[in-house]
């Protein structure tokens, strides 16, 4: 884990330093943004109640785009990891993710080019089955997630575009093997014996899902300081899946929502909104018997952080 942190910070650094060389890297425009949010809550004979609370959020976003004649690509690279401490409970993380994203483009008409996305996504650290924070139920690599999605994308403004590929392809990866043996994440679960004993070491560490993908963006500069960034995908999976019920559709759906002020040049304001509905990646949770199982998480995800403090772009 440090050897891939400390590669990510030389990824960074390399971008920055490349970026000042304007006469070899012409086509190049790289770019990013590093906060730093805090929150806060004391209290003291507050008659209405209330507990004691701290949470802190680290955000760098590194981008890298190359534009010549009618290719381009355009590279992101999203970091974040927050963590929260309530009076009565241990420190624990409240936001963990590891993103990277590439699109190739070619066009071929005013507001059409053909298209190609790689999105890659995974978490820093391990994740807990709160308030019991002895059972792991995340991890990196597990889940990790990759999808390739070739197609059109019809992009009539600068500031917004729509990706639609028929075709494509969704992996989930769970590299460690206790949580692909309980099934978590939607992969195939260990086998199991004669006497449902579970057999070791035979559950899948992948699964590969095939179908439709569209990709909506939109990122606009409100006004000076204000800026707006909102991405909805939306995954139709042809293939069976066995954790997915009938009447569920088998369909992924994510859609963030960022929204950013900055007061000056070092401190700003941020809303970050995610909303999620992904049936048939198994959430793994703990029984009654203290055993780690898989089951269904097909209601509709929803995560939202606010934070003030400081900010940087370059």
């Amino acid at each position: 884990m440090k050897k891939f942190l400390l590669l990510l910070m030389a990824v960074g650094l390399t971008a920055m330093l490349n970026a000042q060389n304007a006469d070899t890297l012409k086509p190049w425009k790289f770019g990013g943004i590093g906060s730093l949010m805090f929150n806060q809550a004391g209290f003291s004979n507050w008659s209405p109640g209330g507990e004691n609370s701290f949470s802190g959020t680290a955000f760098v976003k590194l981008t890298a785009g190359y534009k010549k004649n009618n290719f381009s690509v355009d590279n992101e690279l999203n970091m974040k990891y927050g963590l929260m401490k309530n009076a009565s409970e241990s420190m624990k993380k409240n936001e963990d993710l590891i993103e990277l994203i590439s699109q190739f483009n070619h066009k071929f008409s005013k507001n059409w080019s053909a298209s190609g996305l790689i999105n890659f996504a995974t978490q820093f650290a391990n994740g807990y089955n709160y308030p019991n924070d002895s059972t792991i139920i995340s991890k990196f690599m597990a889940p990790g997630y990759l999808t390739l999605a070739p197609g059109i994308m019809y992009k009539p403004a600068e500031c917004f575009s729509i990706l639609f590929a028929p075709i494509s392809m969704k992996t989930i990866f769970v590299m460690d093997q206790d949580l692909a043996d309980a099934g978590a994440f939607g992969v195939n679960k260990a086998d199991t014996t004669d006497a449902g004993g579970i057999i070791e070491g035979t559950g899948k560490n992948t699964k590969i899902k095939m179908g439709t993908f569209v990709e909506i963006n939109f990122k606009k500069e409100i006004k000076t300081d204000l800026n707006i960034e909102s991405k909805m995908n939306i995954f139709y999976n042809f293939l069976n899946d066995e954790n997915i019920p009938n009447s569920t559709p088998k369909i992924d759906f994510n859609w963030k929502n960022l929204i950013n002020y900055k007061f000056n040049k070092w401190f700003s304001a941020n809303l970050f909104v995610h909303f999620a509905y992904m049936p048939g990646d198994l959430l793994l949770i703990t029984d009654e018997n203290g055993e780690s199982k898989a089951v269904p998480n097909d209601k509709l995800q929803v995560m939202e952080t606010f934070g003030l403090g400081l900010s940087y772009n370059f």
